[in-house]
């Protein structure tokens, strides 16, 4: 069963970031599912995972987990492989007066 780790409602431009999520023994695989519902203007959403050791400092990119560049009322799918126990959500809305709704839920699946 997936985590809802981030949801917004008419994000505006800026970076959005959900908590951290345990993915203890480290996880053979982390999925990222992304619903967007409603946008406005002309937005562009990028969505992926960060990776971490103790869950609260120096976040990294996790390897393929980024979203292509997300422009409609679409859904996404990607999944990757952490090194680290510990992964978030982030999220970077951009484009001409953006306003997006969406939802991105984490499914950890263990090792």
């Amino acid at each position: 069963m997936g985590d809802t780790a981030l949801v917004q409602a008419a994000a505006g431009a800026g970076t959005y970031v959900s908590g951290s999520i345990a993915a203890p023994g480290i996880a053979q695989d982390v999925m990222l599912l992304v619903n967007i519902s409603v946008v406005g203007g002309t937005p562009t959403l990028v969505v992926s995972l960060e990776e971490s050791a103790d869950g609260s400092s120096s976040w990294t990119a996790v390897l393929g987990s980024a979203t292509a560049s997300l422009t409609t009322v679409t859904s996404a799918v990607t999944n990757a492989r952490p090194t680290k126990p510990y992964v978030r959500v982030t999220s970077t809305v951009g484009g001409t007066t953006p306003a997006v709704t969406f939802r991105a839920v984490v499914l950890v699946i263990p090792g």
